[in-house]
């Protein structure tokens, strides 16, 4: 059924080139894990740079995300809360997230809190779409996302930004980077606080209170790197953040009531990671890259002890990754051969007590990557041996041919995996220690065109997930966590961008099939809080100092559960902004996000923003 629309493809990119993904910039790294020139690249990318950042005016890194392609999110209540990424569909569990090219995440949930991280510190973004489990290892079914912090560029340069707007939320942030021809560095900070809306939007819920919950985040990064001859450098980054978080809850009596919802429900986090590398030409087609990082995830939940107690009570969890990685690319006449090694330890600690709370995944890796002419190919293969899982292999292979200068053709194969997290194997009296790794299949072919003015893409998908992971009835009659489940993905995403005269406009759009394939009652049901058909479409201008934007975004219907019983409505949201170049060193903002007031939801009974509004004013030198 996949291939069957690829001929298609060649005729929709046709009529698209008749007709905001961001270009891709000079050079790509996630793809291949190594740099790539843009015509060369082969996997699914989006990247988002810098400007575009800055252009979104979003207020969390999730909402930017959810306007790209193939990506669709839930969120519980606004800024701060627990959201969810679903990359073409797969779990949130199955994108995995680098910081620098640091694992950042939970080893307990399975899933990184993206919500925390700040966009005010971040310089890119890379999104690679598909498995990469032979490129990085275990999380990556669904693909990668990647988090680049500021880099410091030669001269000085020192900005503060801030900005207000609804819910009294302040959004600030300050920096200094600079260099000179062997050493840069730059150093910023950010400080975010908002009232916030009502998480519940339920007053039946048994959780609900008729309030704010608001939240803050402060947050570092810095980055230094120094050259010390044409053969070797050095360098070091972190970023770290740390959040207050409000939300509605409940505790209940010995008859079950549920009582206590007027107590200050509260979480405290800490997320981030931290880096140091050296790269080293050792000859002069071999390159080397040495890398130590470290990255922590953490958090504090603060509830009354009882109903009829209001001290505070404070669980506590954490995971932390050490991880050493040496990568090594040879150039030779035939392409680049890429050979690499790793070791990761996860290490769980707090208030919950496991039965194993540490592993270490040793991994090798070989890529090769080739371009003859007008051909191209990308071949990786990769073997992870877990310490509480055992060993597993993973390849794939993808190949692109250049019909034009313009237009490019291919397809690829690969093979991916999830290990399963600390709560599934050793959570107490419900773990099972004998859960195996969820596995995935993908296939998938693309069209894409790169002209001088337009852009536009065609990917054709298809990925089937098994082994995966669900509570399921033991003979004993006992739920644990089994690997009873399977999943598949179909979808096409299709993308254009145009840019010319001062005006710009382009539309993503994504259909996805997203089936249960278990053998159950679910069986065929459409997975949930996931979107059949979603997209965006956006028109801009710029008319001297100023540049003007309106951009419409919209999902189908989804439902909220895996039987498919409770639905969550389609909705549209528009929203509009306007940036004013005032000289050189100052610019303003404003923003209006779903202009409409449309009310919707991206998880059953939780609450999401109105019609909002933020302005900012910013100085760089």
């Amino acid at each position: 059924m996949l291939f069957r629309i690829a001929p298609l493809s060649l005729l929709i990119a046709s009529i698209c080139a008749q007709a905001e993904v961001v270009q891709l910039p000079a050079v790509v790294t996630t793809a291949a894990r190594l740099p790539q020139a843009t015509k060369e690249v082969i996997g699914d990318v989006t990247v988002l740079d810098q400007k575009a950042i800055q252009a979104a005016g979003t207020i969390n890194l999730p909402e930017l995300l959810a306007r790209q392609p193939g990506v669709q999110i839930s969120s519980t209540g606004g800024a701060g809360k627990a959201s969810s990424i679903y990359l073409r569909g797969n779990s949130d569990k199955h994108t995995l997230v680098l910081i620098d090219g640091m694992r950042f995440g939970s080893a307990t949930l399975g899933s990184a809190a993206l919500q925390h991280l700040p966009l005010a510190l971040i310089d890119r973004i890379e999104i690679l779409r598909g498995p990469a489990a032979s490129i990085y290892g275990s999380d990556a079914i669904g693909g990668v996302i990647q988090i680049f912090t500021k880099q410091g560029q030669k001269g000085f340069h020192p900005s503060v930004e801030i900005g207000y707007g609804s819910n009294n939320t302040v959004d600030a942030n300050a920096g200094i980077s600079g260099g000179n021809e062997a050493t840069s560095y730059a150093l910023n900070v950010a400080h975010f606080k908002t009232d916030g809306i009502n998480l519940s939007n339920n007053p039946k819920s048994s959780g609900f209170n008729a309030d704010k919950d608001g939240y803050e985040n402060n947050s570092v990064a810095l980055s230094v790197r120094h050259k010390i001859n044409e053969e070797n450098e050095l360098g070091a980054s972190l970023l770290q953040a740390w959040g207050k978080n409000q939300y509605d809850s409940s505790v209940s009596d010995a008859n079950y009531r549920p009582l206590v919802q007027s107590y200050n429900y509260r979480e405290e986090s800490k997320n981030g990671s931290a880096n140091i590398w050296t790269k080293n030409q050792l000859m002069p087609d071999w390159s080397s890259m040495l890398k130590f990082g470290y990255s922590v995830d953490e958090n504090k939940n603060i509830t009354p002890k009882a109903y009829n107690d209001y001290t505070d009570n404070i669980s506590k969890i954490q995971t932390t990754q050490t991880q050493w990685s040496w990568m090594n690319d040879f150039d030779t006449r035939a392409g680049t051969i890429q050979i690499g090694a790793e070791t990761l330890e996860q290490k769980v600690s707090g208030d919950q007590q496991y039965d194993q709370d540490q592993r270490r995944i040793n991994s090798v890796q070989a890529g090769y990557l080739g371009h003859f002419n007008i051909f191209s190919m990308q071949l990786n293969a990769r073997s992870d041996d877990n310490s509480l899982s055992g060993r597993k292999n993973t390849g794939s292979a993808a190949f692109s041919l250049e019909l034009s200068d313009a237009w490019q053709v291919g397809t690829s194969f690969g093979t991916a995996f999830k290990a399963p997290t600390f709560n599934d194997l050793y959570w107490p009296n419900s773990g099972n220690p004998n859960l195996l790794p969820e596995e995935s299949i993908n296939k998938e072919m693309f069209v894409r065109f790169n002209g001088k003015e337009l852009s536009s893409s065609l990917t054709v998908y298809k990925n089937r997930v098994s082994n995966l992971i669900q509570w399921a009835p033991t003979p004993s009659g006992a739920w644990i966590p089994s690997n009873v489940a399977q999943a598949e993905m179909q979808g096409v995403t299709l993308a254009a961008d145009w840019k010319a005269n001062g005006m710009l406009a382009g539309f993503s759009y994504d259909y996805l099939n997203g089936s249960d394939e278990s053998n159950g009652a679910n069986k065929g049901n459409e997975l949930a809080r996931r979107a059949k058909y979603s997209g965006l479409a956006y028109a801009g201008i710029t008319l001297d100092a100023w540049t003007l934007r309106a951009e419409v975004q919209a999902q189908s219907k989804r439902f909220d559960d895996a039987a498919n019983k409770k639905e969550l409505a389609g909705y549209a949201l528009t929203n509009l902004s306007a940036s004013w170049q005032v000289n050189k060193e100052w610019s303003m903002q404003a923003r209006i996000n779903n202009v409409f007031d449309t009310e919707y939801e991206l998880a059953k009974d939780y609450g999401t923003l109105g019609r909002n509004a933020m302005l900012n004013l910013r100085w760089q030198h």
